[in-house]
């Protein structure tokens, strides 16, 4: 029994295995699962609390809007105008008495001023004969709006109040009515059966020598709670807080009523949910998933258990029937060391592999002398002569003053440094989606877009440009570590219509592209030693790459070609050009504008500043040089007014 369960069994490894699987994976989806759930338990109830702020400020706003049409009722009340015309203040506040009594709670408090701010009647006895401070501001306030309306809340004795202020006309405007309700124990009970979460209001208020305090005016809260709330809430935070009081955790949200930040006296809502009842069901979600999962690793062991012993009687019977295989012509394998089942049927494959060795090895030899993409292209079809017509983007790098590099090194440090140089540019363009075509000494050829097509052929190819530029300063980097002489790449590129396929005669062929497009992108790379530069772009490359960033260089025709080619400087991504290259790109395009419009002094002056901004050392042979050397015989030929600005190279 000890043997069957041996480390060694492939059995007890799969259930080893599935189990050392499985346990990381349920554990991982357990604490993600509650990880979400808390997030959404605490997004519910911010939300809660959101809401419940804004039904509070709904419910103000109509206790407020119900108020103002109380007030608007005095105004046109026929008894309470008499009551004003007698001047008898017990008589006027008879009158706004049994107006309040008739609003049914609507409002509690009444004020009456004239228009110069002498206080006529007011139902709280305030003690102030003249209308001052904060009232004094609100009756302003109603006086410059349009409505002659205007609320705010003022503390009243302690209380804060929703006060409206409104103009009593007979028929003009006589006097203010002030009317309020105050944001007490009875509102904020009014506003937790609309929103089933407690409701406060809080003061907070710094004494004249500094030392600040909390106190509660108002709260659906208990005693208990209303002093837990006072020592946890933190007045000036904005965000939702985290407040236990006597039966758990509740969030609490803040909205201010009354005063500033800066302020000595500040008022401000509390709205406040509690976190059982979400905690409640998360508890009971998390007993019902580690349940659940419980279940489920009961249930894959089962099945893994099961699984093995189906599994490893099959192998062995494939083991057996495979060793049969080794009376033929597949010769013997070298022994794989192990004792367990898989090590069997490990064996006898490899027994088998020695007859597909040849196989792969052809397979792996035309990889080397072919594209990765190529050799699978060759494999999976009929080998024959021919080819299609394909949009595709030819991609040429070469390296400049090879010839001299070489003569000024030792063969041996030319070919270690070249076979470093291939093996970057390959690696470079693969990892583009390019394909090498060929090498022809230091040059190499890349296509994108054949053998296989992608709808971003082009933006692959330059995207290859940067990065082989990239790669080109770790090169010099280690050839300048090991003494052997530093590189410089001229790069072409071009998009357009070439024929693809196998080339050669029936005992040798090359898969290829040819066409005129293959033999302009080799002339623009031949062109980077004209302008110096470091690659050259055609026109079509350009317009299916729009998110790069160009250098207009010039209109060329070159040889073999009798249509003028607009060539252009990939200068970078969009997104990584600094505002120094495009103040550049800009100088140099208006420079480049004022030489085909043949306004030659504007032009010399303009690559004169460019060339003078440049290191001293590269001067001589920048792209800017180019055209200020032009532009020495240009001016004293006759050039027609419609000149072209074509520059023409007529050798290769």
């Amino acid at each position: 029994m000890m043997a069957r369960f041996s480390f060694h069994s492939f059995r007890t490894r799969l259930l080893v295995f599935l189990l050392a699987l499985m346990l990381p994976v349920l554990l991982g989806i357990y604490f993600f699962v509650n990880r979400e759930n808390n997030e959404y338990t605490t997004d519910t109830i911010n939300s809660y609390l959101e809401l419940g702020a804004d039904v509070f400020d709904f419910t103000r706003e109509e206790h407020k809007n119900t108020l103002l049409t109380i007030t608007s009722t005095m105004t046109r009340d026929w008894g309470f105008r008499n009551a004003f015309g007698t001047g008898d203040p017990y008589t006027i506040i008879d009158a706004a008495d049994n107006i309040l009594l008739r609003s049914l709670g609507a409002a509690d408090m009444m004020l009456i001023a004239a228009l110069d701010g002498e206080v006529i009647i007011d139902t709280r006895t305030q003690g102030f004969e003249r209308l001052q401070g904060e009232w004094l501001a609100l009756m302003n306030e109603a006086a410059n709006n349009d409505d002659g309306i205007a609320d705010a809340i003022i503390n009243v004795q302690g209380i804060p109040y929703q006060i409206t202020v409104i103009p009593l006309y007979l028929p003009t405007p006589v006097a203010w009515i002030f009317g309020g309700f105050p944001l007490d124990n009875e509102f904020t009970a009014t506003v937790k059966q609309s929103i089933v979460s407690d409701v406060s209001i809080v003061e907070y208020q710094q004494s004249a020598q500094g030392v600040p305090a909390l106190s509660v005016i108002a709260s659906t809260l208990s005693e208990q709670d209303q002093l837990e709330l006072l020592t946890q809430l933190q007045f000036e935070h904005e965000q939702t807080q985290r407040i236990r009081l006597a039966d758990g955790e509740y969030g609490t949200l803040l909205r201010p009523l009354y005063g500033r930040s800066a302020d000595p006296l500040q008022i401000k809502a509390v709205i406040q949910k509690s976190y059982n009842e979400n905690i409640e069901n998360l508890q009971a979600f998390q007993r019902v998933l580690l349940q659940f999962y419980i279940a489920v690793l009961l249930a894959s062991l089962l099945a893994a258990v099961w699984l093995a012993r189906s599994f490893t009687r099959p192998v062995l019977d494939l083991a057996a029937r495979v060793r049969r295989i080794e009376d033929g012509d597949y010769g013997q394998a070298m022994e794989v060391a192990g004792r367990d089942e898989l090590s069997q049927l490990a064996t006898s494959v490899n027994n088998m592999a020695a007859g597909l060795a040849e196989k792969e090895r052809v397979r792996d030899l035309l990889g080397k002398v072919v594209s990765h993409e190529i050799a699978e292209e060759l494999l999976s079809k009929s080998i024959e002569l021919g080819g299609e017509e394909k949009v595709v983007t030819v991609l040429f790098v070469d390296i400049k003053g090879f010839t001299a590099l070489c003569e000024a090194s030792s063969p041996e440090a030319v070919l270690t440094m070249l076979n470093r140089y291939l093996s970057e540019i390959t690696r470079v363009i693969e990892s583009c989606h390019g394909v090498v075509d060929k090498y022809t000494g230091d040059s190499v050829m890349a296509l994108f877009g054949a053998p296989l097509s992608r709808e971003n052929d082009a933006e692959n190819a330059l995207a290859a440009v940067l990065a082989i530029q990239e790669s080109m300063v770790a090169l010099n980097t280690i050839n300048r570590t090991e003494g052997m002489a530093l590189m410089e790449v001229g790069i072409g590129v071009h998009t357009g219509l070439v024929v693809a396929g196998n080339l050669g005669s029936h005992n040798r062929l090359n898969y290829t592209v040819i066409g005129d497009s293959v033999n302009l992108a080799a002339r623009l790379e031949g062109l980077t030693r004209k302008y110096n530069t470091p690659n050259i772009v055609s026109d079509a490359c350009r317009a299916l790459a729009p998110s790069f960033v160009y250098k207009e260089l010039d209109l060329v025709r070159v040889a073999g070609k009798s249509e003028p080619v607009r060539i252009y400087e990939l200068v970078g991504e969009a997104s990584r050009i600094s505002d120094a290259q495009r103040n550049e790109l800009t100088a140099f395009a208006e420079a480049l504008a004022a030489y085909r419009a043949q306004r030659w002094s504007d032009a010399i002056e303009g690559f004169t500043a460019l060339n003078n901004a440049l290191p001293e050392q590269k001067r001589e042979t920048s792209l800017y040089a180019v055209y200020l050397e032009r532009m020495e015989y240009l001016p004293e030929r006759e050039l027609p007014q419609d000149w072209d600005a074509v520059f023409i190279f007529d050798r290769k």
